[in-house]
């Protein structure tokens, strides 16, 4: 369906990119809202994106994955608004990769058992101190399903540094946690703010 979208927008169809519009809006917010806890930026970000694939849709190639060309182009447009702007998130003083930020929330009424709970805690808190590369290709892979191929483009690194990075990080929290976190970090990811 995605793809039916994208190639219908790309052919200048309105009301298929009304749909790509009000499909994608939401995983795009989300996304963006871990650049920038500024919401009013995120959705003029957005809207720029749009508007761009709609201005420059004949330059577009219609074979490409809607979702990660999408999240690609609004990670670049907020970078440079951002820098800019001179917006930065936290600390640091230019923009690089580890302007990602993860916020994660567990609501006990989903796990029940106190030693899950903890568990879910404990991860949770490990999950923040990855650095912010590992947990933005996390996100992508367990909260956005992308694949690896997709993430790498997103984040504009190889298939292999994504699975080198997944690899750290998972390797890095499981000897923390323990074999847990194998079934533990998708149960966290549905849990996402």
């Amino acid at each position: 369906m995605h793809a039916t979208l994208w190639k219908q927008t790309i052919t200048g169809d309105a009301k298929a990119y009304d749909q790509l519009v009000r499909l994608f809006y939401q995983p795009l917010f989300q996304y963006g809202c871990r650049y920038s806890r500024n919401k009013e930026l995120i959705k003029d970000c957005i809207q720029d994106v749009f508007l761009e694939v709609w201005q420059k849709r004949q330059q577009i190639d219609s074979d490409i994955p809607p979702k990660p060309y999408l999240m690609a182009s609004l990670r670049r447009r907020i970078h440079r608004v951002v820098l800019a702007d001179r917006q930065v998130i936290g600390p640091e003083d230019s923009l690089r990769d580890d302007l990602f930020e993860m916020e994660f929330s567990v609501e006990e009424t989903f796990i029940r058992e106190e030693s899950t709970l903890q568990t879910a805690n404990r991860c949770l808190q490990l999950l923040k101190t990855l650095p912010k590369r590992q947990q933005e290709v996390i996100y992508l892979k367990y909260f956005q399903e992308l694949s690896r191929d997709e993430i790498a483009e997103v984040m504009k690194i190889t298939p292999q540094s994504v699975s080198n990075l997944i690899q750290l990080a998972l390797k890095w929290l499981k000897s923390y946690v323990g074999s847990e976190v194998s079934w533990l970090i998708p149960v966290l990811f549905s849990f996402f703010v």
